[in-house]
């Protein structure tokens, strides 16, 4: 697994953190801890064996994505809950890329849990 400037390099990928790359290189202190997602606690620990590491990841990333959108939730927040779920999950990203994850949540994994903000996940990340 990798360690915390593994998982923010991975985060940093990501949409909407790449306006915290510059935030991230610098180092951070230590993440709030955040209390799971709703409906997310008890998922957690099924999310890798169901849904493998690259599935989980982008599963949970999708979850953010639908649950965010709209929201005055700031990108710090944002990456401390996903950090944090990730952990929870027990990720391993070892040969996993941001893209591999931001595609599996934008394509496959938001149509299904938030089929209503799908479109717009969609327009964020292909705005042409």
């Amino acid at each position: 697994m990798r360690g915390r400037r593994g998982w923010l390099q991975l985060l940093a990928g990501l949409w909407p953190l790449p306006l915290l790359a510059p935030a991230l290189a610098q180092g951070l202190p230590p993440l709030p801890q955040l209390p799971p997602a709703p409906g997310l606690s008890g998922a957690l620990a099924d999310c890798v064996p169901r849904y493998g590491h690259t599935g989980c990841a982008a599963r949970l990333y999708a979850r953010l994505l639908c649950d965010s959108l709209g929201s005055s939730t700031t990108p710090e927040l944002m990456q401390a809950e996903l950090e944090q779920q990730y952990e929870q999950a027990a990720i391993d990203f070892r040969g996993i890329t941001a893209e591999q994850v931001e595609t599996a949540a934008v394509r496959y994994y938001a149509p299904s849990l938030c089929p209503e903000r799908s479109p717009q996940i969609r327009q964020l990340f292909d705005p042409s």
